[in-house]
């Protein structure tokens, strides 16, 4: 499978890729130079580093640059751990951010001060036609700032973009100058920080032997050069120099299917404001084409898996929160009382879900996560159906408690394995981290049983109505999600490790068999040959 997975990467990030670009447009003579500048960065040797490694050479700067993508929440993430780092090791530094203009900066001091609120600020800054790109992803950084007592600074200015990276290292230089002893770290477009633009007019203004950490995030060349050497799996840290590292935390397909969405959501509604939709409701929701991006995804997924699947696959509905109440309608078609309130308890948990009456299926709001997600649990229904198993009076009528567990754990492996072939970089926790959970005074005692009795399927307790005693059956979802999502990810690692031996695996998950014995042969065949009880999710 290992091939049929690059395939695929491949034929993802072609085909988002492009779709990107003939959104954007034709870029101007001088985005095309930042572009082929960064690209022509992007293809020298590098090696191999780690997150300790790039720790220390932060550590050890003075000003740090770190790449950000705008439309891609990914970069903004990395950012604020790259914030946790430093205020764990209690430095003292600044935050330098690209988006709010710089004859705002006294608005930036009012709301750290809680002088204005959040909205005022926004409407202070003209964050809607300043910036555009969802506020959500750098929300986070005020909050932090106001908690840690951190310092904003505002880069950003008009005109071209040498201009700005000229203004922008104006500000920078001069805060080091002002206070040498404390750190500056910067999040500003990833053309810009190359390190003969930002970083080397900074070096200019200050002449001074300065030390800086460029990290340059998720670059396509350095991903395609890692996948070709089975590098690219998991989080990597690799370096350019001593003073630039590139930080791979996520798969290049994904930012592009990022800016797509932001691109649909303008082009399709002028008036559209994603930032006030966002602080209202903290929902997005779909575009026209999310229906056809589902349906890529399903035949991806169909072809990896060498899936004999006839064309009806391409025959479902999906709805987002705004059609909630057509969802409702169908719930309240559902037999018997207690599964029909299961569904209503996956809406008020925020969940994704197949209605089981229909290739139906309700994502309260968009992310590539939940539709791949979706994706797999269509696809693991449709198999069902061609086994001539009717799922819903077969399973989800009965009261066999074991035998729905059983189910929906099959059914959250293929949907999780789906969502980690389209986002390889995507964590959930593993064996150590709710060992954890389980030790931590903040987790509720009824989360705690939970946890357990994952922790016990997982290993040698048998899936009976003993075990089962006094759980409602959104519990028994809790845990099929818990242990299929297990499953799924070693599942996934297997596949692009191996390359070969995955047939067997799929063939027994998508059996219509939901008794223990198959259960054992699944689990044996995921875990078996894996210290799965010593693995954790990865920090970044």
């Amino acid at each position: 499978m290992k091939n049929s997975l690059e395939n695929v990467h491949l034929s993802i990030f072609n085909y988002l890729k492009s779709k990107a670009q003939s959104l954007e447009g034709k870029p101007s003579a001088q985005l095309l130079a930042y572009q082929k500048d960064q690209q022509k960065f992007a293809n020298r040797k590098f090696s191999d580093s780690s997150i300790r490694e790039l720790t220390e050479a932060i550590e050890q700067s003075d000003i740090i640059y770190l790449g950000d993508f705008h439309t891609f929440d990914q970069s903004t993430r990395n950012l604020e751990r790259l914030i946790r780092i430093l205020t764990s090791k209690r430095h003292d530094f600044v935050i330098a951010l690209e988006f709010v203009h710089v004859k705002h900066q006294e608005y930036i001091d009012y709301f750290l001060s809680n002088h204005i609120t959040e909205l005022e600020f926004l409407e202070s800054i003209n964050y809607k036609e300043s910036w555009r790109f969802p506020w959500t992803y750098y929300r986070r950084f005020f909050e932090i700032a106001k908690k840690e007592d951190i310092p904003i600074l505002a880069l950003n200015t008009n005109g071209s973009l040498k201009s700005r990276d000229h203004q922008a290292s104006k500000v920078i230089a001069k805060s080091y100058k002002e206070n040498p002893e404390r750190k500056i770290l910067v999040l500003f477009g990833e053309y810009h920080i190359v390190p003969d633009k930002l970083p080397k007019k900074v070096m200019e203004m200050t002449k001074k032997d300065i030390i800086h950490t460029i990290i340059n995030q998720n670059l396509d060349d350095v991903y395609w050069k890692l996948n070709k050497d089975k590098k690219a799996i998991n989080d990597k840290v690799v370096k350019f120099s001593k003073r630039e590292y590139v930080l791979i935390t996520s798969s290049p397909w994904l930012k592009y299917e990022s800016q797509i969405y932001w691109y649909e959501h303008l082009s399709e509604d002028p008036d559209f404001d994603i930032h006030e939709y966002i602080i209202e409701t903290g929902a997005i929701n779909f575009s026209d084409n999310v229906p056809e991006n589902f349906a890529f995804i399903c035949d991806e997924v169909v072809k990896t898996l060498s899936l004999e699947l006839s064309s009806d696959i391409e025959d479902f509905h999906l709805y987002d929160h705004i059609k909630l109440d057509y969802v409702r309608k169908e719930i309240n078609k559902i037999k018997p009382l207690v599964l029909r309130n299961f569904y209503y308890d996956l809406i008020t948990r925020g969940r994704s879900f197949k209605l089981p009456t229909s290739d139906r299926f309700f994502c309260p709001n968009y992310s590539i996560n939940r539709i791949s997600y979706l994706a797999g649990t269509h696809i693991f229904h449709k198999v069902q159906e061609k086994n001539k198993f009717d799922v819903y009076p077969t399973i989800l009528q009965k009261t066999n408690r074991p035998n729905i567990l059983r189910f929906f754990i099959k059914q959250c492996t293929i949907a999780y394995f789906s969502s980690k072939l389209i986002n390889p970089y995507r964590k959930c926790d593993l064996y150590l981290d709710y060992k954890k959970l389980i030790r931590s005074k903040k987790t509720k005692d009824s989360k705690k049983r939970l946890y357990k009795i994952a922790l016990g399927i997982l290993g040698n307790k048998e899936i009976d109505k003993e075990l089962l005693k006094g759980l409602r059956l959104k519990d028994i979802y809790t845990l099929a999600r818990i242990v299929g999502h297990i499953f799924g990810d070693h599942l996934f690692a297997f596949c692009y490790s191996k390359g070969k031996g995955h047939e067997k695996i799929f063939r027994n998950i998508f059996k219509s068999d939901f008794s223990q014995e198959n259960f054992d042969v699944i689990k044996d065949q995921i875990l078996g040959n894996i210290n799965y009880k010593e693995m954790s999710k990865r920090m970044f």
